[in-house]
């Protein structure tokens, strides 16, 4: 039954798109707008073409713009980002060196430092950290 259904409505929606779409609006020679480029032009086309260069030309304005903005912000997005990025490591080879300035101070003050606990073992045998 469906199939039956549905082979009536692809022919039906077939024979809508073969008789009623083609008839569906008029030709451009009916219309009147001289649409064809071999009809001879007269002051409106000089008109409307002179308009549509103008309007590609400030789209192309428009573009060369917009491009130029994001090559801007590409440059302004990098250079803060490199700035970031040396923060960043300037403030952990900081830390590295206070780390390990730190441990050589301990290391030389108590003998018997341990780095991984941050504590070194006193002559009683007790671990305490690292002053």
């Amino acid at each position: 039954m469906f199939l039956k259904t549905g082979r009536t409505a692809l022919i039906l929606a077939v024979t809508a798109q073969l008789v009623l779409m083609p008839y569906a609006g008029d030709a451009h020679a009916q219309r009147g707008d001289r649409y064809n480029p071999q009809w001879n032009q007269d002051y409106r086309d000089r008109e409307r073409d002179a308009w549509e260069r103008r309007e590609r030309e400030r789209n192309h304005e428009r573009e060369r713009e917009r491009r130029h903005d994001a090559k801007t912000a590409g440059v302004v997005v990098g250079v803060v980002g490199a700035a970031v990025v040396a923060g960043v490591i300037a403030a952990a080879a900081k830390r590295e060196r206070e780390t390990r300035a730190r441990a050589d101070y301990c290391m030389n003050r108590y003998g018997n430092y341990d780095r991984r606990n941050d504590t070194y073992r006193g002559a009683d045998g007790y671990t305490y950290p690292c002053r």
